[in-house]
């Protein structure tokens, strides 16, 4: 997304004087609940909550900032009811907001609440107030230090709640945070070690402060600290914080050139820092996160606090509210162009920022690594040369803790299994993946790593990698031996029904062998994620295999400095999805950092840190297996509706394909260019010049550049405007979007800038509409490795109902071609596959 900033002097912006945007409620409400949380109201608004019909709240509030405003209730919420909420200012009434129905959270979590965090962390001696997070809204918190209640908060609020301490903390105390609701309580947090302060204590600093401004952030602050804070040399009070920054208002607005002071205390004084007021003619425009089309709100990502933000579509005003969320009266369309400034008291924002509304652009929708319910429990296992490590849902934390019991109560725990690849025998490589494993344990299930030492550091070939995955198996076997020894920690716990695979190098190898020889020992594979894996049997000669009837994802270090071919495209290209396939291509990636055990850095260019590596691991691994193993709707980081947080997503470049969808050409049937997977007729005109290769290190590719295991289309052009036009039987796609998979070949040098092209349809009376990939976010530019610069190709997903955007008259009830023109300058030769329209 490029967005720009311009003078509103320059814009002819029409206000909406009736307009004021509903705020909204925290979700989910669940029985029960206290209190309720709404976000999204300008600052003193008079803010409504109505239940079941009925106003049960009307009061005036502060500041949306940094956690919107907590109200408690003056009776329980119930199961089954509906909330929503709107605001009056200045004389304008919102509309409500949508409706939520309350629900019940034994539904959700069964095993009781999510495990409260203590964040952020470490705990300090002295600190007065901690911060809490991962709880359920209106749920009741409190703090322990050596077991006793030193703070409690009833009816919180999310996504996460302050709690003072008395007394404030002493060192080397266990501190712990706990959360109930409707008497069901949660496991405690991780304990946490209070440990001395920084020393000296920094002097706090101040984020810019503006003219007509009334909330105040002081940031720099140390966890649990006091901040103290005078305005012009009069002292102001005095206000605990649970670390980093604190948010405070004030009153009058504050006027430019007036000077605020504060000093922090946990057991020693800082020394002062200081913030000077800049003039209303310095106030900056805000920041927002992508737009695409069909988006009905803006995410608001950096604004001064307690501004008011006004969006602006096409110059006409759509929206105004407070960040982080405000919601717009219409939805965004392709090519629209939007405008967002904010406001504060008495000063009014000259700058606007001005973004373009993109086809494709999804929003950044949570951590899937994050989810957080269990303490986990960890031990080794040994059986002759069976052995490895286990990590799983305990009571509590600790090596060889009892398996947490009430999830126990709720049926069987699906179980991921792990393998490394070739490495030094003197290395315990199989400790390299903890972090992943406690990460699935958090969430409920059991996670093994193996130990393949004994088939490290000599021999190799196809036989090497049979052997790693009989060696997994046994270790499977193993533990469906503890699943029904009664004196085992797993007795009855484990359902092999629900088995995941992850291997890495000969690992990876390894686990894509695994469903093909393993037999009938009970056992049902759902997902198998193979992580820069090898492929043996392509280098001895042999067929590829397949993966098929689960969900596949592999991961290719673009770096990768050991798996040079990046042979997990071969998998990738050869797998059938079930329920999906998902190839996550991962530029400035080496092999080893996925592996703590594994130092040794071999990427072939400088690469990113061994945290952004497990970060990826982390995250797409969980996305993966939560998918497949839990039933939980996080395919969405695979297939572009959602970008994930916690992970450098510049990296990431993704591949994907859904099962049950119409393959418009996938190039594999041996009918040449001018037939496609449907059997109907391709043509080619304006000078283009497409035609079909094997995406392979082969005689007949198109050139060396390409490492997956298919065949596909590459397209050059003599001219731009070319168009390669593949027929299609009449199909209204008004719930479709067209997905294609797409790399730019390179010839030599990698050129400088990006190139693209246009896909574009076509209806039975012959109208066109035509949208360029830059706007679905652009052809991936290939990684810059030295002499080996590959064509790996990732999926673009284009809405269908971004081509009516662009030209009203195409009908998209009755469209009978898709169509590829190449518009760029350049004519830099493209590689196509998988053209599909999807239901997604």
């Amino acid at each position: 997304m490029d967005n720009t900033v311009v003078d509103t002097k320059r814009l002819k912006l029409e206000d909406d004087r009736k307009l004021l945007s509903p705020p909204w409620l925290a979700e989910p409400l669940y029985q029960c609940a206290t209190s309720v949380t709404v976000f999204g109201f300008v600052a003193h608004a008079d803010v409504e909550v109505e239940i079941d019909g009925a106003i049960v709240l009307s009061t005036t509030v502060g500041f949306p900032e940094p956690v919107g405003v907590t109200l408690g209730l003056t009776t329980p919420l119930v199961a089954g009811q509906t909330a929503r909420v709107r605001q009056h200012r200045s004389g304008l009434t919102s509309a409500w907001s949508a409706l939520i129905e309350v629900g019940d959270h034994t539904l959700d979590y069964p095993a009781g609440p999510p495990r409260p965090q203590i964040d952020p962390a470490p705990v300090y001696k002295c600190g007065s107030r901690t911060g809490v997070t991962n709880l359920l809204g209106g749920a009741n918190v409190w703090i322990t230090a050596d077991g006793t209640e030193v703070g409690r908060v009833d009816g919180c609020g999310i996504p996460r709640q302050g709690v003072n301490v008395n007394p404030d903390y002493s060192v080397d105390q266990r501190v712990r945070a706990w959360a109930e609701l409707c008497g069901d309580q949660s496991p405690p947090s991780v304990e946490h070690i209070t440990q001395s302060g920084p020393s000296p204590l920094p002097a706090p600093g101040f984020d810019p402060i503006y003219e007509g401004g009334e909330q105040l952030r002081v940031n720099g602050v140390a966890n649990g600290a006091r901040v103290s804070v005078s305005r012009n040399g009069v002292a102001l009070g005095t206000w605990r914080c649970w670390g980093g920054a604190l948010l405070i208002g004030l009153s009058p607005a504050f006027a430019s050139g007036e000077t605020f002071l504060a000093t922090q205390k946990l057991c020693d004084t800082s020394p002062s820092g200081t913030g000077t007021v800049q003039p209303c003619s310095s106030l900056p425009a805000p920041q927002i996160g992508p737009l695409q089309a069909g988006d009905q709100q803006i995410v608001i990502t950096d604004s001064v606090p307690g501004a008011t933000i006004r969006v602006y579509r096409n110059l006409q005003q759509v929206g105004m509210g407070s960040a982080p969320v405000v919601n717009l009266a219409v939805a965004l369309v392709l090519g629209d162009v939007v405008h967002v400034v904010q406001d504060l008291a008495g000063c009014s924002g000259h700058l606007a920022l001005e973004a373009k509304v993109s086809c494709v652009d999804p929003a950044f929708g949570g951590d899937p690594s994050a989810l957080d319910l269990f303490p986990v429990g960890w031990s080794e296992y040994a059986d002759g040369a069976v052995k490895g490590s286990v990590y799983y849902p305990a009571d509590d934390d600790g090596e060889s803790a009892p398996f947490n019991t009430r999830l126990a109560k709720t049926g069987r725990c699906p179980i991921v299994v792990m393998a490394h690849g070739n490495h030094s025998p003197a290395d315990p490589s199989y400790l390299g993946y903890d972090y992943f494993q406690h990460s699935l344990a958090k969430m409920g299930m059991v996670a093994v790593s193996v130990d393949c030492n004994a088939l490290n550091g000599v021999g190799g070939g196809v036989a090497n990698i049979e052997d790693r995955a009989d060696l997994i198996i046994d270790s499977i076997t193993h533990f469906q031996g503890l699943d029904g020894d009664p004196s085992s920690t797993f007795h009855e716990h484990i359902d092999f029904a629900r088995l995941g695979l992850m291997g890495h190098s000969r690992g990876g190898d390894a686990v894509v062998t695994i469903p093909t020889v393993i037999g009938s020992i009970g056992v049902g594979i759902k997902a198998v994620l193979a992580l820069a894996p090898t492929n043996f049997r392509y280098w001895s000669g042999m067929s590829t295999i397949g993966p098929a009837s689960y969900a596949f994802m592999t991961i290719l270090p673009a770096s990768d400095g050991d798996v040079v071919d990046n042979n997990g495209a071969q998998f990738y290209d050869r797998s059938t999805p079930g329920p999906f396939k998902s190839q996550v291509y991962v530029h400035s990636a080496n092999h080893n950092f996925f592996n703590r055990k594994w130092l040794f850095d071999d990427g072939v260019t400088p690469v990113a840190t061994r945290y952004d590596h497990e970060r990826v691991l982390a995250v797409y691994g969980a996305a993966l297996f939560r998918s497949a193993l839990l039933g939980h709707d996080t395919r969405r980081f695979f297939d572009g509706r959602r970008r994930p947080t916690g992970v450098d997503t510049t990296l990431v470049h993704l591949a994907c394909a859904l099962a049950d969808q119409t393959t418009v050409d996938d190039h594999e049937d041996a009918n040449t260019v001018d037939v496609n997977s449907l059997s109907l007729s391709t043509t080619q005109s304006g000078g283009m010049v497409a035609d079909e290769f094997p995406f392979d290190q082969v005689v007949g590719a198109f050139n060396g550049t390409f490492y997956g295991l298919g065949v596909g289309m590459v397209v050059t052009s003599r001219k731009p405007g070319a168009v390669f036009r593949s027929t299609i039987k009449p199909t209204d796609v008004r719930r479709m979007e067209i997905w294609v998979r797409v790399a730019e070949v390179v010839q030599g040098v990698l050129p400088g800038g990006a190139t693209g092209f246009e896909l574009g349809i076509e209806d039975t009376s012959g109208n066109q509409a035509w949208v360029d990939s830059d706007l679905v976010g652009g052809v991936d530019r290939p990684f810059d490795r030295p002499s080996q610069i590959k064509s790996i190709l990732s999926t673009l997903r284009f809405k269908t109902a971004c081509f009516k955007a662009v030209r009203k008259r195409v009908n998209l009830r009755e469209v009978q071609a898709i169509m590829i023109r190449t518009n760029r300058k350049d004519l830099r030769p493209l590689a196509f596959d998988d053209l599909q329209m999807v239901k997604p």
